[in-house]
Protein backbone atom coordinates (compact mmCIF):
# COMPACT_ATOMS: atom_id res chain seq x y z
CA UNK A 1 0.00 0.00 0.00
CA UNK A 2 2.75 2.40 0.39
CA UNK A 3 4.20 1.15 -2.49
CA UNK A 4 1.49 2.08 -4.27
CA UNK A 5 0.45 5.80 -2.68
CA UNK A 6 4.51 6.88 -3.43
CA UNK A 7 4.20 5.83 -6.45
CA UNK A 8 1.05 8.13 -7.21
CA UNK A 9 2.55 10.55 -5.50
CA UNK A 10 5.70 10.67 -7.65
CA UNK A 11 3.55 10.15 -10.97
CA UNK A 12 1.52 13.09 -10.18
CA UNK A 13 4.46 15.61 -8.85
CA UNK A 14 6.05 14.54 -11.98
CA UNK A 15 3.09 15.44 -14.17
CA UNK A 16 2.44 18.72 -12.27
CA UNK A 17 6.34 19.61 -12.94
CA UNK A 18 5.32 18.63 -16.94
CA UNK A 19 2.84 20.83 -17.29
CA UNK A 20 4.62 23.46 -15.98
CA UNK A 21 7.08 24.15 -18.31
CA UNK A 22 6.58 25.95 -21.12
CA UNK A 23 6.31 25.10 -24.51
CA UNK A 24 8.86 28.22 -25.83
CA UNK A 25 12.29 27.19 -26.72
CA UNK A 26 13.39 28.59 -29.63
CA UNK A 27 16.09 26.57 -30.50
CA UNK A 28 13.58 23.57 -31.03
CA UNK A 29 12.95 22.46 -34.74
CA UNK A 30 9.48 22.53 -33.68
CA UNK A 31 9.25 26.20 -32.58
CA UNK A 32 11.45 27.08 -35.48
CA UNK A 33 8.47 25.27 -38.13
CA UNK A 34 5.78 26.24 -35.88
CA UNK A 35 6.90 30.31 -36.38
CA UNK A 36 8.55 29.93 -39.78
CA UNK A 37 5.82 31.48 -41.60
CA UNK A 38 3.72 33.64 -38.70
CA UNK A 39 1.65 36.37 -39.95
CA UNK A 40 2.43 39.73 -37.87
CA UNK A 41 -0.11 41.48 -39.64
CA UNK A 42 2.08 43.90 -40.09
CA UNK A 43 3.22 44.35 -36.20
CA UNK A 44 6.97 44.27 -35.53
CA UNK A 45 6.24 42.15 -32.53
CA UNK A 46 3.14 39.99 -31.46
CA UNK A 47 2.40 38.14 -28.29
CA UNK A 48 2.93 34.40 -28.84
CA UNK A 49 2.19 32.39 -25.72
CA UNK A 50 2.10 32.73 -22.32
CA UNK A 51 2.20 30.23 -19.16
CA UNK A 52 1.30 31.01 -15.54
CA UNK A 53 4.37 33.68 -14.87
CA UNK A 54 5.17 34.72 -18.20
CA UNK A 55 3.98 36.07 -21.52
CA UNK A 56 6.30 35.41 -24.85
CA UNK A 57 6.67 37.55 -27.66
CA UNK A 58 8.06 37.10 -31.10
CA UNK A 59 9.54 39.97 -32.87
CA UNK A 60 9.64 40.27 -36.61
CA UNK A 61 13.97 40.84 -37.33
CA UNK A 62 13.39 41.23 -41.10
CA UNK A 63 12.64 44.82 -40.79
CA UNK A 64 15.43 45.36 -39.07
CA UNK A 65 17.51 45.56 -42.82
CA UNK A 66 21.08 45.23 -41.26
CA UNK A 67 23.48 43.28 -38.93
CA UNK A 68 24.20 46.91 -37.00
CA UNK A 69 20.17 47.55 -36.35
CA UNK A 70 20.10 43.74 -34.76
CA UNK A 71 22.68 44.00 -32.61
CA UNK A 72 21.76 47.92 -32.04
CA UNK A 73 18.12 46.49 -31.16
CA UNK A 74 19.35 43.55 -28.55
CA UNK A 75 21.71 46.29 -27.08
CA UNK A 76 18.87 48.64 -26.09
CA UNK A 77 16.74 46.00 -25.09
CA UNK A 78 19.14 44.59 -22.32
CA UNK A 79 18.09 48.60 -20.50
CA UNK A 80 14.20 47.56 -20.50
CA UNK A 81 13.04 45.74 -17.24
CA UNK A 82 9.80 44.14 -18.71
CA UNK A 83 11.58 42.23 -22.12
CA UNK A 84 14.03 39.58 -21.16
CA UNK A 85 15.86 37.85 -24.63
CA UNK A 86 15.30 34.26 -24.84
CA UNK A 87 16.50 33.53 -28.45
CA UNK A 88 20.03 35.41 -28.91
CA UNK A 89 20.08 34.14 -32.68
CA UNK A 90 19.94 37.55 -34.60
CA UNK A 91 20.48 35.69 -38.02
CA UNK A 92 17.06 34.74 -37.51
CA UNK A 93 14.26 36.57 -38.84
CA UNK A 94 11.79 35.31 -35.73
CA UNK A 95 13.54 36.32 -32.50
CA UNK A 96 11.49 34.87 -29.41
CA UNK A 97 11.57 37.41 -25.86
CA UNK A 98 9.61 36.76 -22.80
CA UNK A 99 7.97 39.43 -20.16
CA UNK A 100 6.60 38.77 -16.73
CA UNK A 101 2.89 38.85 -16.62
CA UNK A 102 3.22 42.01 -14.25
CA UNK A 103 3.99 43.98 -17.66
CA UNK A 104 1.02 44.29 -19.99
CA UNK A 105 0.95 42.57 -23.25
CA UNK A 106 0.20 46.04 -24.63
CA UNK A 107 2.52 47.89 -23.19
CA UNK A 108 5.77 45.56 -23.76
CA UNK A 109 4.41 45.35 -27.31
CA UNK A 110 4.73 49.92 -27.13
CA UNK A 111 8.32 48.79 -25.90
CA UNK A 112 9.28 47.01 -28.98
CA UNK A 113 8.37 49.47 -30.97
CA UNK A 114 9.93 52.30 -29.38
CA UNK A 115 13.11 50.43 -29.47
CA UNK A 116 12.38 49.78 -33.24
CA UNK A 117 12.31 53.67 -33.69
CA UNK A 118 15.19 53.83 -31.70
CA UNK A 119 17.28 51.91 -33.75
CA UNK A 120 15.90 53.12 -37.26
CA UNK A 121 16.31 56.74 -35.77
CA UNK A 122 19.41 55.86 -35.11
CA UNK A 123 20.32 53.64 -38.40
CA UNK A 124 19.39 56.62 -40.46
CA UNK A 125 21.74 59.26 -38.65
CA UNK A 126 25.02 57.13 -38.68
CA UNK A 127 27.05 57.14 -40.93
CA UNK A 128 28.44 53.27 -42.46
CA UNK A 129 31.50 53.96 -41.00
CA UNK A 130 30.22 54.87 -37.45
CA UNK A 131 27.89 52.30 -37.75
CA UNK A 132 31.07 50.00 -38.75
CA UNK A 133 33.35 51.42 -35.27
CA UNK A 134 30.03 50.91 -33.24
CA UNK A 135 29.76 46.88 -34.40
CA UNK A 136 33.28 46.67 -33.50
CA UNK A 137 33.06 47.81 -30.00
CA UNK A 138 29.58 46.36 -28.90
CA UNK A 139 29.18 43.18 -31.51
CA UNK A 140 28.52 39.88 -29.21
CA UNK A 141 26.94 38.01 -31.80
CA UNK A 142 30.39 37.42 -34.00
Amino acid sequence: MIRVFIFTLSLLVNLTLSAQQSEINPADPGFITKYANFDFKGSFAAAIDKDAANNYFLIDFSKLNSRFERVYFMNLSFSYDEIINIDPDINKNRVCFMSHKNYSVADVLKTFDAIKEKVLLTSSSWSEDKESQWLNVNDKYK
